[in-house]
């Protein structure tokens, strides 16, 4: 589809982003799923990995763990609670 070969496509991220395909796939689910998490807070996490493209839901809890340190749930709570506060002021 974007007419370059695979290994153009590697160079790219190599020497662009600093960063392989897979690595920003998974930024850019991450990222997905934190804005979901915010937009739809009735939403499971069941709901918005497999809708953000995780293949599981414990691969999500594994990359909130590592980037946030905390879990997806926790992320959560605090991110409303910080929003609610946001909203009263």
């Amino acid at each position: 589809m974007l007419c370059i070969s695979k290994n153009d496509l590697s160079l790219f991220f190599d020497q662009c982003l600093h960063s392989n395909f897979r690595i920003w796939l998974s930024d850019v689910r991450f990222n997905a799923a934190k804005k979901m998490m915010l937009e739809y807070p009735d939403y499971s996490n069941d709901i918005i990995s497999a809708e953000c493209g995780f293949s599981c839901r414990t691969h999500l809890y594994r990359i909130f763990k590592t980037k946030e340190g905390c879990s997806p749930t926790e992320w959560r709570a605090f991110h409303s609670t910080e929003a609610a506060q946001k909203g009263s002021n």
